[in-house]
């Protein structure tokens, strides 16, 4: 899901080809959380944390994982403030459709496994 997040940011950057990343922190910690953060010369911020939950089995596990991102286009500030788990990706936006109903209507991931 980092990486969803990531290459939509990396396309809108690419609409700006002298874009340029002015700003880039990263962090590891023990306990399996991380933090990122980047900003770049075309006004694009991000920002995200998570951990990892290891699972019982081996390739079993998720993350939880929340940030937001920001860009400009054509003159406005478009925000998104996420969250990505073991039933996917949320984000949420005043430019976006409000999907909150939706899981009342097809449930949770794991209810169709």
């Amino acid at each position: 899901m980092k990486t969803a997040v990531l290459l939509c940011l990396v396309a809108v950057a690419a609409a700006d080809q002298y874009a340029r990343i002015v700003n880039y922190q990263s962090g590891i910690d023990e306990d399996g959380s991380y933090d990122a953060e980047y900003e770049t010369t075309n006004g694009i911020k991000a920002k995200e944390d998570g951990i990892s939950y290891p699972g019982n089995l081996p390739n079993t596990g998720n993350y939880v994982m929340s940030g937001t991102y920001s860009y400009t286009w054509e003159g406005k500030t478009y925000t998104v403030t996420w969250t990505a788990d073991e039933n996917g990706f949320h984000p949420e936006g005043d430019h976006l459709p409000d999907f909150s109903h939706t899981r009342e209507h097809i449930g949770f991931v794991d209810d169709h496994l």
